[in-house]
């Protein structure tokens, strides 16, 4: 497993976020009304790509919210790289480098229904924060 910085305009990190995209989209069914695509609006501020056999398997961003805050995005596992801790490496990857920024939490959004990625981020130290129908708001302390 080889995770490395990504640039934001990276052909293959923006290929991911669109198969993220679709993949959301498709999930979500009758709720894809609430899932907002890729943007530069979203104004990530990091990019990680990781690869198996050097293959992009994968890819998770950064962004700061406010200051001592920032925030996990757009974390992506092409489903064949599935179940293989690919997305636990990835959060290590993204909250080191938010230490390193000067971070002391950290959050993210997901949804209730994606069941796997819930179970990662509570076993990873993420507390649900808010909840709002199957949007969840989790956050973890980093100091």
């Amino acid at each position: 497993m080889d995770i490395r910085p990504a640039e934001l305009t990276s052909p293959e990190l923006l290929k991911l976020f669109s198969e993220h995209d679709a993949h959301m989209m498709d999930f979500l069914g009758e709720h894809r009304k609430y899932y907002t695509p890729y943007s530069e609006k979203e104004h990530l501020g990091r990019a990680w790509i990781v690869y198996l056999d050097g293959q992009p398997a994968g890819c998770a961003a950064y962004r700061e919210r406010l200051e001592g805050l920032c925030e996990i995005k757009r974390v992506f596992i092409r489903p064949k790289y599935r179940g293989r801790g690919i997305s636990r490496e990835l959060l290590r990857t993204v909250e080191d480098y938010a230490r390193e920024q000067g971070c002391t939490r950290i959050a993210l959004d997901t949804n209730s229904a994606l069941e796997p990625a819930v179970t990662l981020y509570r076993r990873s130290g993420y507390v649900v924060t808010h909840r709002e129908g199957q949007y969840i708001q989790m956050e973890k302390c980093l100091s």
